[in-house]
């Protein structure tokens, strides 16, 4: 090999080694980018999801006897009223929407004996339909009476069952109006209702007040409240790495030089986002939730939440 061929090899070798060292050297001094969440004092709710409807808490039909027959409760199908023989209906005096108090006359028929018979009211409430005309014969209702008590029946899966309780505060949400108000929990079912397959236990929240435009039968989701801590050191879930578990602290010295400490932690109660942390943070600390814009797997606690539980 001759002397100048062995120049310019020499020559494109350390170019090379510069430019290795340039590249690496980049490398090794690019600081990463942390997605951090500062730990200060906060609230963790746990909450369970829950769907159904708003209803009324009794829904009665009235015809040709002299006493009523429950079409539905609190949401539940209605069945088709039947009053036996059938009988010739001689005035109504109610019409669709009319409110009517404990002992109004709602219409008359003529019975077996061709005498004049009253149908009264039996509760409060308003009239929901009328379902026939003076003159005409019936063996089935003549009006409905729906309480006018709104109740919201939700169903929740069997995976939540065990966490609910009564006088939990409940969050409702009705979509077709854009409108939320808030109940408490007064029943919870016993006896599991399948539904596609999956069982689930009817849930009664009673509600004060409902919105303006709120009609019953519209589709509600309610979220129940049911774990709370306030005031207290949380981190996101995201935030647990391993089965320990373990949070990394984003730790900068005086030297503006980044550092992450692996600690671990003992948690608390966990909510639907974050999760108390009792031991192992202060409130300062950064957390590390992601580096790079990639985020770290969640540490699963049980079965899915809202698991079987319509979404």
């Amino acid at each position: 090999m001759s002397k100048k061929r062995w120049i310019w090899l020499s020559a494109i070798a350390l170019v090379l080694i510069v430019v290795i060292g340039l590249v690496t050297n980049r490398v090794l001094t690019r600081e990463s980018n942390f997605e951090t969440y500062e730990v200060t004092p906060t609230s963790v709710v746990k909450t369970v999801a829950a769907n159904g409807q708003l209803a009324e808490t009794q829904l009665l039909a009235y015809g040709p006897s002299e006493q009523p027959v429950q079409l539905a409760a609190n949401g539940s199908i209605s069945i088709p009223a039947q009053f036996g023989v059938s009988l010739e209906i001689s005035s109504i005096e109610v019409s669709v929407g009319d409110k009517v108090a404990d002992g109004d006359l709602l219409f008359t028929y003529r019975n077996q004996f061709g005498l004049n018979t009253r149908v009264t009211a039996q509760s409060a409430g308003v009239v929901r339909t009328v379902d026939t005309a003076e003159g005409l014969r019936t063996s089935g209702q003549v009006v409905s009476i729906g309480s006018n008590k709104p109740i919201v029946s939700v169903f929740a899966s069997e995976y939540d069952a065990d966490l609910l309780d009564l006088s939990q505060k409940a969050t409702i949400e009705l979509d077709a109006i854009n409108a939320v108000f808030e109940g408490a929990v007064i029943s919870i079912g016993q006896v599991a209702n399948s539904v596609s397959g999956i069982k689930q236990y009817e849930v009664l929240v009673e509600v004060k007040k409902i919105p303006a435009g709120a009609r019953f039968g519209m589709s509600a989701t309610a979220e129940i409240e049911v774990e709370r801590a306030d005031d207290v050191l949380a981190v996101p879930m995201s935030a647990l790495i391993g089965e320990v578990p373990e949070v990394q602290i984003l730790r900068n010295d005086s030297g503006g030089v980044s550092e992450v400490e692996t600690v671990k932690v003992v948690l608390g109660i966990k909510g639907d986002s974050l999760v108390e942390i009792t031991s192992g943070v202060a409130a300062g600390d950064l957390v590390i939730t992601g580096i790079d814009g990639k985020i770290p797997a969640e540490i699963q606690f049980g079965p899915p939440r809202g698991a079987g539980n319509n979404g």
